[in-house]
């Protein structure tokens, strides 16, 4: 049985299906090692992508993020738990949940984070985000020498 990627959103606001599909699908591809063309079209061509401090703009730099955020991690689970419109049929959301990651050295750890979206319809009618930022902690992850982007690590300050 495959991982469920459903959040919960706010009763009485209107959140399109499909885009709710889209989240999904977007977790779906994220826990996917490799799959960085897949996941690069999550975005429009010149969006912005925020990942704790590293910034990626367009295509080529989201990829190249998306392939650091693999180097160090060997398996990574999105639990997505709560997706929050800004209002009734909104394009910009608030997330938060938890992802687990099992580090190539084997070590494991989970870690919460947060995010925003900005959503776009695509010409061909589905949708892409323009902006997503991630908020996450990563000083749990500095001691082991292993950051989220895939670079080393400094020493904790």
């Amino acid at each position: 049985m495959s991982p469920s990627y459903k959040s919960e959103y706010p009763a009485g606001l209107a959140v399109d299906s499909s885009i709710i599909s889209f989240f999904e699908n977007f977790y779906r591809i994220s826990d996917t090692p490799g799959n960085h063309e897949a996941y690069a079209d999550n975005f429009t061509d010149d969006a912005t992508f925020i990942l704790a401090s590293k910034v990626s703009r367009g295509r080529s730099q989201i990829i190249s993020t998306r392939k650091g955020m693999w180097a160090n991690i060997g398996a990574r689970r999105h639990a997505p738990t709560k997706i929050f419109p800004f209002g009734n049929n909104s394009r910009a959301f608030m997330l938060h949940g938890d992802v687990a990651f099992a580090f190539r050295d084997g070590r494991q750890g989970t870690l919460p984070w947060a995010a925003r979206a900005e959503l776009v319809q695509s010409p061909a009618g589905g949708w892409k985000m323009r902006f997503y930022q991630v908020y996450l902690d990563t000083l749990p992850l500095r001691n082991t020498g292993n950051g989220v982007d895939g670079t080393k690590s400094s020493e904790s300050t």
